[in-house]
């Protein structure tokens, strides 16, 4: 008994001197789980308006896209994300994103998957004076919808077509060189089957045409400047944009419902996870 208990503590001294696990007589290395433990988390950032905010008070009990796609990627890789969702709630236009962007560079520089959603509250038909109508002071509803028309559609893009240029530039500019997912969103219509809106049919081809104008931009925008443009528009509304959200939207019909966001971490996955996996 004695003997035995000198043989481990000379053992357990000889693996305190050389630095060594002990296995037997042979140095074990670290086993391939522990190597893949220690890894460095992969960074997901998310910026934009309130589509990604995921408020529990516009759908109560939600489980957000970004929350589902950070499972997917963590999936994907084998590897842990931590996730920042900077988006916001308060009605963040593609202006206001951009007088805030320098603030987001260090959390941008430092991603490895960044996804943008700002595609909604700069719509044409969320200005003030929509297409340059008046809008009814109690409802809000667009006065005069003869002014809401293609050139409209077109003169909005133009105008906001150099700052998309700008963000998406930028921010994939901040991660050049470095594998990097870089996703962005279009706009869904929340205009085609709200029931408080009272369309009629003709003003509901309206809304197509500027969606079908605004999005053609986005997505151009994006796609030059180095991002891949998830097509949440068609997802929702159909081939030729014209089929109501519906249940796609929660009670407010404008944010994401269970089922929306379903779809919308369904189509950012289906976009691969290269080069990160």
């Amino acid at each position: 008994m004695k003997r035995s208990g000198l043989v481990l503590v000379a053992a357990a001294a000889w693996v305190l001197m050389t630095g060594c696990s002990f296995s037997g007589n042979t140095p074990s290395s670290p086993s391939a789980a522990a190597v893949t433990t220690a890894r460095v988390p992969l960074s997901l950032v998310v910026i934009g308006d309130s589509i990604p905010y995921n408020s529990q008070a516009d759908c109560p009990s939600c489980r957000g896209f970004v929350t589902r796609y950070a499972e997917d990627l963590a999936k994907a890789t084998g590897r842990e994300v931590t996730t920042k969702n900077l988006s916001e709630h308060t009605g963040l236009t593609l202006p206001g994103l951009m007088e805030g962007l320098p603030a987001l560079k260090g959390d941008l520089s430092g991603a490895d998957a960044i996804v943008v959603a700002i595609a909604h509250n700069s719509f044409p038909l969320n200005d003030e004076a929509p297409c340059g109508s008046p809008v009814d002071p109690a409802t809000g509803a667009v006065e005069d919808w003869s002014k809401v028309d293609g050139e409209c559609a077109t003169r909005a893009s133009t105008k906001l077509r150099p700052l998309y240029d700008e963000l998406y530039s930028t921010v994939a500019g901040w991660r050049a060189g470095k594998p990097t997912i870089l996703l962005t969103t279009n706009r869904y219509n929340d205009w085609m089957g709200f029931d408080e809106a009272n369309l009629t049919p003709a003003q509901a081809d309206k809304t197509v045409t500027l969606h079908d104008a605004w999005n053609t931009m986005l997505c151009d925008s994006a796609e030059t400047n180095g991002f891949d443009c998830v097509d949440v528009y068609h997802a929702f509304n159909g081939a030729d944009g014209s089929k109501p959200s519906g249940d796609l939207l929660a009670d407010d019909y404008t944010h994401p419902s269970q089922l929306g966001n379903d779809e919308i971490a369904r189509l950012l996955t289906a976009r691969g996870f290269a080069p990160l996996g």
